[in-house]
């Protein structure tokens, strides 16, 4: 899935692992504690718990080198396909990025948006079912919501999908398409860090990600089916 202009985590991972000027390294911790390979996963220990966790993703150590600097030893971490230059101290307590990140300190996660928070259960295509929330309705009838950006290929998939099968519901649904405004996005961030494309229908059921895997007709039909358990069945001549 893409994150357009919401978010992009590359960003926070390229400050986090960005290699930092060799001078700033001389004027740091002389001594030797802990060996390559322990000050190395000390590093790699620490980014996946503090770092990575929260993304689902996992740092593994390609290789350790000496540096001629003896205090560091240079690092290459791979993360989610991609390869990383770094460097940590050589006592293991260390890891140089803009500025040094001291691994004794734990990191305070950042709080889940407001609708993770809740109990859900997956029902169908991707989607999932906040199962103590009450619809959202306006002027009686469940709001339905697609986030989506230009920039991100699966939403450009979604869009003409997602709009065909809210037309057949006509007045028994408010159905709300954002494509790169920022019209409701308080209502998007309620539901994750603001990836697209995402799909909430009646504030009850939401997807993150698109139908693609499935298939056009078999996300046709799964999107079918998620509205009409929010419309109560209607209209029968769609929620047959």
């Amino acid at each position: 899935m893409a994150k357009g202009f919401f978010d992009n985590k590359w960003i926070l991972l390229s400050v986090i692992l960005a290699i930092v000027s060799i001078t700033l390294f001389i004027m740091l911790f002389p001594s030797l504690t802990a060996s390559p390979q322990k000050a190395a996963n000390m590093a790699i220990e620490y980014i996946n718990k503090n770092i990575l966790e929260a993304e689902g993703m996992e740092a593994t150590l390609e290789s350790i080198e000496d540096e001629k600097i003896k205090t560091l030893y240079r690092i290459k971490i791979s993360i989610d396909g991609q390869s990383f230059d770094s460097f940590v101290t050589a006592d293991g307590k260390y890891l140089f990025a803009n500025e040094p990140i001291d691994m004794s300190e734990e990191i305070t996660p950042e709080p889940l948006p407001e609708m993770l928070e809740k109990e859900s259960v997956e029902i169908e295509g991707g989607f999932m079912e906040i199962t103590d929330l009450d619809l959202c309705l306006e002027n009686d009838k469940p709001i339905v919501y697609f986030f989506g950006s230009e920039g991100c290929p699966h939403c450009v998939w979604q869009k003409p999908i997602m709009a065909e099968v809210a037309a057949q519901f006509g007045d028994n649904i408010s159905y709300r398409e954002n494509f790169d405004g920022a019209t409701d996005i308080d209502v998007l961030l309620k539901y994750g860090n603001g990836a697209v494309p995402t799909i909430i229908v009646g504030c009850k059921y939401y997807r993150v990600g698109s139908g693609e895997a499935k298939g056009e007709d078999a996300d046709k039909e799964i999107l079918k089916n998620v509205i009409c358990k929010a419309t109560g069945g209607n209209p029968s001549s769609v929620c047959n």
